[in-house]
């Protein structure tokens, strides 16, 4: 039984994290690629804190019983930072999810040559149904999905690297980026930008983390499974570079190369990744909400849901470019203050 919600909480954590930006490797490329063969290391350093973080979150709601991201923020912060902390960052949550919205639109619009509103329909519907059964819903969705999108982004990225090697052969005499900063720096504000929506949605698992093996091991479990699945990224984007630069989402260009139904395999894999984020912004946002609306789960979902359709016609480039980086400034502050107080826990 522990075995079994050690997977379903790494499962949740990976799913959480692996959004569009992650599974389009355009986050992979912005934040290691364009750093050449030490984007590995930073690779290595994010996933060893995503375990981290991962373990030391799901401790605290262990110890605690904590069963909402309210409660966490309110031992961590006190009542009144927290509860201005939560304001912002359920806004984000609900941005988050209308982001994967608009995306979900975009990629059938684009990809598919299907109409944007069905796209956005089609996510909408998935995650009222998985939002419906609460916790469970979230957990069996996650186990659906995650091995689903592990076993593409493996396969591609193991393809691409068997036939080119790490030569990155198209690419001779390429200048990686001489921007401020190194790979390190990178990796730590890759890790803190995308923490706050996970630490959101593990401070809800209570009633998966059965004790403090499951805790540790579902942080550690998820870390890895993100590193892994970073690396597999970061491979196929190192080879073809060059090609790359400018591309919006350089996964599906690379899919392209490869030819047959990799494309429309890896638009499908894409569409998933969207959902998993959708729905673990979604869900943390209407675990908030309910008991204040006092209308039950369902209502609350299906206003929920309705709500957010209008919000995702805003588009999905001008949302990322205008929301992405506040999550990324209020994660490393809230990623900070979380740790620096399990440090002081442990020395008292």
């Amino acid at each position: 039984m522990n075995n079994g919600n050690i997977i379903k909480i790494a499962s949740i954590y990976m799913g959480t994290v692996i959004g569009a930006g992650f599974a389009s490797g355009q986050e992979i490329m912005e934040f290691f690629t364009k750093y050449g063969l030490q984007g590995f290391y930073g690779v290595i350093i994010a996933a060893i804190l995503f375990s981290l973080i991962g373990s030391i979150i799901l401790l605290k709601v262990h110890k605690l019983r904590i069963t909402s991201f309210e409660k966490l923020l309110q031992t961590t912060m006190g009542a009144r930072l927290g509860q201005g902390i939560k304001s912002i960052l359920f806004l984000l949550l609900l941005s988050g999810y209308c982001i994967m919205l608009a995306g979900s639109g975009a990629l059938f619009q684009e990809q598919f040559d299907l109409p944007k509103i069905l796209g956005v329909l089609s996510m909408t519907i998935v995650c009222f149904i998985t939002f419906v059964f609460s916790i469970s819903g979230l957990a069996l969705l996650n186990t659906m999905v995650v091995p689903l999108l592990l076993v593409g982004i493996f396969a591609i990225g193991s393809i691409v690297t068997l036939q080119n090697g790490l030569t990155m052969s198209n690419g001779a005499g390429m200048v990686f980026s001489d921007m401020t900063g190194n790979w390190l720096t990178s990796s730590l504000l890759y890790v803190s930008y995308n923490s706050i929506g996970a630490i959101a949605v593990m401070s809800a698992l209570l009633p998966l983390v059965k004790n403090k093996r499951t805790a540790v091991g579902g942080g550690i479990l998820g870390g890895i499974g993100l590193g892994l699945m970073a690396s597999f990224l970061l491979f196929p984007t190192l080879v073809f570079y060059t090609d790359l630069q400018g591309v919006e989402i350089p996964m599906m260009a690379i899919a392209t190369r490869l030819g047959g139904n990799t494309k429309l395999g890896y638009g499908v894999l894409l569409w998933l990744a969207m959902l998993t984020t959708a729905v673990s912004n979604g869900f943390v946002f209407i675990e908030g909400i309910k008991d204040k609306l006092g209308i039950g789960q369902i209502w609350t979902a299906l206003l929920f849901c309705i709500a957010a359709i209008p919000l995702a016609s805003f588009g999905f480039k001008s949302l990322v470019h205008t929301l992405y980086p506040l999550f990324g400034y209020i994660g490393i502050f809230v990623v900070l203050i979380m740790l620096f107080q399990s440090i002081s826990y442990r020395r008292e």
